[in-house]
C-alpha cells in the first residue's frame, strides 16, 4: 500500500468501490460514540444518518467524492449550520449559527460525514480540554478538525499519538470559526496517517472571499506518488528548543537515514516569542470578546439592576476564570498606559521572530523542534504556566508558518516546520520521514 493512503482513504475507496456499504462502514463508529459520548459536546444520530443517506445518493448518481464516507469530528468552536456551537463556554451556550464554517461546507461537498462536535476548553485558548486528538486515537472518527492558536492543538495531538497538520496561516479559511486570537488561529487536521490528513487539507484549503485573512492561492495539491528520499534536503535542529526536550535522540538518525543533511542552528530570538504571544494573544482575545456583552451577543444574566450591572454580571457569569484572566490582561495591554510599552514592543518582537525564520530558511529547507518541553507542568493554573507548556510553538504561530506534528516516542512528538505557503514540500518531506520511521520501527 502507498505511504500516502491511510485507514480513512482506504475506507473511502472501499465505499466508492462498492466493497462495503456506507451505513455498514460507519455503524461501528456510531455505536462506539453512543456507548461513550464523553469526547463529544454534540452528537446527533439522526443527523449522521441523514448525511449518510445524502452522500450515498450522490455516489449512486456517479459523483466523484474525494472524502466519500470518511467519518470526521469538528471542534465545538467551528460553526455548523443550526447546531449548537458553544466553544466550551457558558457565554455561547445555546448559540446555533444560521451559517456554517467554510471548511465544514467544503468537507461536506467532498463527501465527508460530520459525526459531531468535539469538546474544547473555553474558546480553545488552552488546549488540554480539546478532545479531538483522543477521538481520533480511539477510532470514533478517522479525521478531526479543530483550531490551533500557538500549540493548543499540536501539544494534545502529540500526547495522544496522532498526526497534526497546521497549514500556513491564511491557506484555510477561518470564516465560521469562533475567534480567539485572529492573527494566529488556524484550522488544523488531525489523523492517524499523513496521507489521510493531506487529502483532507486539499479539500478545505484555498481562497475564501468571506475571510479577509484568506490567501489568494489555490487549494493545495499534494503529489500522489511516493517520495523515497530526502536526498539534498537540509534540515535544521533548533538548539534552544531541542535542549529542553527528551526522548527524541533518534530523530536525527532517521532524518539522515532518509538522506537529509542535518545541522544544528542557534536561534535565540525565538525564545522571546513566548512573552510576545502572551501580550498580542491576550490583547486580540480582549478585542474579539468585547462583543459578548449580554445584549448583542452571548449569555445574559437573569438578575440585574441597571445596564452597567447587566454588563458586569453577564460577562462575570458567562466567562470562565482562565478566560477572564486573559481578557483582563489583554485589556490592560491595550490601555493607553501600557499600549506603547508592551503591545507595540511585542509587535516588534513578532517582526524579529519572522526575520529570524527568513534568515534560517536561507540556510536550511526545514526546521525541527520537539513538541513538548520535558519540564511541562500540566497542573499549572496560570497564564504563564500554560503558555510555558506550549513554548515551542509561539514563534511559528507568530510567523504563520506551516508545521506538522508526527507521533514520536512515548507521547512526545516531533514538529517539522517549513516556509510560509511551502506546505506541499513540507508534507512531502514529512511523508518520507514518517515512512522511514514506520519501516525501521
Amino acid at each position: 500500500m502507498s505511504n500516502k493512503i491511510g485507514a480513512a482513504l482506504s475506507l473511502s475507496a472501499s465505499i466508492q468501490g462498492g466493497q462495503v456499504g456506507l451505513l455498514d462502514a460507519l455503524t461501528p463508529m456510531i455505536e462506539s460514540i453512543e456507548q461513550d459520548p464523553s469526547l463529544f459536546a454534540l452528537f446527533d444520530r439522526q443527523s449522521v444518518l441523514d448525511q449518510i443517506q445524502a452522500v450515498q445518493k450522490r455516489l449512486d448518481a456517479g459523483e466523484n467524492l474525494p472524502l466519500a464516507g470518511i467519518p470526521v469530528g469538528v471542534g465545538e468552536n467551528i460553526c455548523t449550520l443550526n447546531e449548537e456551537t458553544a466553544s466550551g463556554s457558558r457565554m455561547l451556550t445555546g448559540f446555533k449559527p444560521p451559517f456554517e464554517a467554510t471548511a465544514i461546507t467544503k468537507l461536506k461537498e467532498a463527501g465527508a460525514i460530520v459525526m459531531g462536535k468535539l469538546r474544547v476548553d473555553e474558546f480553545a485558548c488552552d488546549g488540554l480540554g480539546c478532545t479531538a486528538p483522543q477521538a481520533v486515537a480511539k477510532g470514533q472518527v478517522l479525521l478531526a478538525f479543530c483550531t490551533d492558536t500557538a500549540g493548543s492543538l499540536r501539544v494534545p495531538a502529540a500526547l495522544a499519538g496522532v498526526c497534526c497538520i497546521r497549514p500556513s496561516y491564511g491557506s484555510v479559511s477561518r470564516s465560521g470559526t469562533v475567534a480567539y486570537v485572529s492573527s494566529m488561529d488556524q484550522i488544523c487536521v488531525l489523523g492517524n496517517h499523513l496521507g489521510d490528513c493531506a487529502a483532507a487539507l486539499e479539500a478545505i484549503s484555498g481562497n475564501d472571499p468571506t475571510d479577509s485573512t484568506s490567501c489568494t492561492l489555490p487549494a493545495f495539491s499534494f503529489p500522489k506518488e511516493d517520495s523515497s528520499s530526502l536526498e539534498g534536503i537540509k534540515v535544521g535542529i533548533i538548539r534552544e528548543f531541542w535542549e529542553e526536550a527528551a526522548g527524541l535522540d533518534d530523530v536525527t538518525d532517521f532524518l539522515q537515514a532518509a538522506g537529509a543533511q542535518v545541522e544544528t542552528l542557534s536561534l535565540p530570538a525565538l525564545k522571546e516569542a513566548l512573552a510576545a504571544f502572551i501580550v498580542i494573544g491576550t490583547a486580540e482575545a480582549s478585542a474579539n470578546m468585547a462583543r459578548f456583552d449580554g445584549i448583542k451577543y452571548g449569555y445574559q444574566t437573569p438578575h440585574y439592576e441597571n445596564l452597567f450591572d447587566l454588563y458586569i454580571k453577564s460577562r462575570s457569569e458567562g466567562f470562565g476564570r482562565k478566560t477572564k484572566e486573559r481578557l483582563a490582561l489583554g485589556s490592560l495591554m491595550l490601555s493607553s498606559d501600557y499600549y506603547h510599552s508592551y503591545y507595540e514592543k511585542a509587535m516588534c518582537v513578532r517582526r524579529m521572530v519572522l526575520d529570524t525564520f527568513v534568515e534560517a530558511f536561507q540556510k536550511v529547507d526545514f526546521l525541527v523542534t520537539a513538541v513538548i518541553p520535558s519540564s511541562a507542568d500540566w497542573q499549572t493554573q496560570t497564564i504563564l504556566g500554560a503558555e510555558q507548556n506550549n513554548r515551542f510553538h509561539h514563534a511559528s504561530s507568530l510567523a504563520g508558518l506551516p508545521s506538522i506534528v508526527l507521533p514520536w516516542g512515548d507521547g512526545q512528538g516531533v514538529q517539522i516546520m517549513g516556509k510560509v505557503f511551502d506546505d506541499v514540500s513540507l508534507m512531502d518531506a514529512c511523508t518520507v520521514l514518517d515512512g522511514q520511521k514506520r519501516r525501521d520501527s
